[in-house]
């Protein structure tokens, strides 16, 4: 029994080595990345066929890299759209705030593809003249892209996702209904 057990602690200490060996080695990894730009979205409910298209939007991004495959991050991102309808426009905004992990494969030194799984919610508001209505929902997205090296520090992103955000019961926005799409982005990274 003793013996197994020191064969356990030996090899968990050989996994512990292999696994921070790795990351040592790549000392080009920033430890910091902060990316921004512009994304579009296109949404529907699970109750219906037509696609919403928000092409008026935004992204922010701060991730942490734990070493040179893994990361943690955190994105938040702004979607506008004017709906117009019989009864006037209306105005509808959408704003995830979404956090986790993200897999990036940095074997080639121009370009870095990533994959990544963020949760938090989402911000949904919709407004007509003096009336509004919200709701923050349960949010998930998976997806990825790739970072493409300018220099050193900067470069070019381009990441296709898709969000899914789930209905609340007595959402007036949903109705209910989750609410699904796919996200196109493309911006800058800044690595520090």
């Amino acid at each position: 029994m003793r013996r197994s057990k020191n064969w356990l602690v030996a090899g968990s200490m050989g996994l512990l080595v292999v696994g921070f060996a790795a990351p040592s080695a790549a000392q080009d990894t920033p430890k910091v990345e902060v990316a921004g730009g512009w994304n579009y979205i296109a949404a529907r409910s699970d109750a219906d066929d037509t696609w919403e298209h928000f092409y008026k939007g935004g992204f922010g991004e701060v991730a942490v890299n734990l070493s040179d495959r893994w990361g943690v991050l955190g994105n938040v991102a702004y979607q506008q759209k004017t709906i117009t309808e019989v009864g006037g426009d209306i105005k509808v905004k959408v704003i995830p705030y979404l956090f986790g992990v993200r897999f990036s494969s940095r074997n080639n030194e121009k370009v870095t593809p990533f994959a990544q799984f963020l949760a938090g919610a989402s911000s949904l508001k919709a407004s007509q003249g003096s009336d509004s209505v919200d709701e923050t929902p349960f949010t998930w997205q998976v997806g990825g892209g790739l970072n493409v090296a300018v220099n050193d520090r900067l470069g070019a992103r381009a990441g296709l996702d898709y969000i899914r955000i789930h209905g609340t019961d007595d959402g007036e926005i949903s109705g209910g209904e989750a609410i699904q799409g796919l996200r196109i982005s493309a911006g800058i990274v800044v690595g520090f």
